[in-house]
């Protein structure tokens, strides 16, 4: 019996700890949903300088920092006028620093959400260990990614991937629900060109 209630209350700290997970909501303090001019107001409130490249579903921001780290830009999508996805690139100084900077930001975001869900692959003759990652990512020969949330609510995903010619960290911020209609919405544009 004091066993019991010894083992009961050593676990009580961490089921605290446990429950005390950031729920995924949106990222930089702007939620999901949250309109465009909300957004840019939002963004431009952080230092964000909105790109030229932006259009009504797509805005594109530079100069806007993610805690610590500065992303060389950030892109948000929005569907009917509402935020639903960003992604943030991150451009490690080497492609040979791609490996520990996914990792590091991997933790920082176990730390915040909880442990995320890890994926690694790779392609014969590469394989996780042997010294060559670096050239498997380089080559798509190998892919890293890591999820935090499920596919039938928000969810974070972080992974390493080639943009032009270098590689990238990228870290998702997604609304599924929201994300879902708009792809619905898109595949009816394209049949009705049809």
């Amino acid at each position: 019996m004091k066993k019991s209630i010894l083992i009961a209350l050593l676990l009580i700290p961490f089921l605290g700890f446990a429950q005390t997970t950031k729920p995924i909501e949106g990222f930089l303090g702007i939620k999901f949903g949250t309109s465009k001019a909300g957004v840019v107001a939002a963004m431009k409130a952080k230092g964000g300088v909105l790109s030229k490249e932006s259009t009504d579903s797509k805005l594109v921001f530079t100069n806007v920092k993610l805690g610590q780290r500065m992303p060389e830009w950030v892109t948000v999508y929005l569907f009917n006028d509402k935020l639903y996805h960003g992604v943030f690139y991150f451009k490690p100084e080497h492609d040979a620093q791609a490996i520990d900077y996914y990792n590091s930001l991997v933790s920082d975001l176990n730390g915040i959400y909880g442990a995320g869900s890890p994926y690694k692959t790779f392609k014969s003759p590469y394989k996780d260990g042997d010294g060559y990652e670096v050239t498997a990512l380089s080559t798509g020969n190998a892919s890293f990614f890591t999820n935090w949330g499920s596919e039938k609510a928000n969810n974070i995903q972080a992974t390493i991937d080639q943009v032009n010619d270098d590689l990238y960290v990228l870290l998702f911020y997604i609304d599924n629900v929201v994300e879902a209609q708009a792809e619905a919405a898109q595949k009816a544009k394209e049949k009705s060109d049809y």
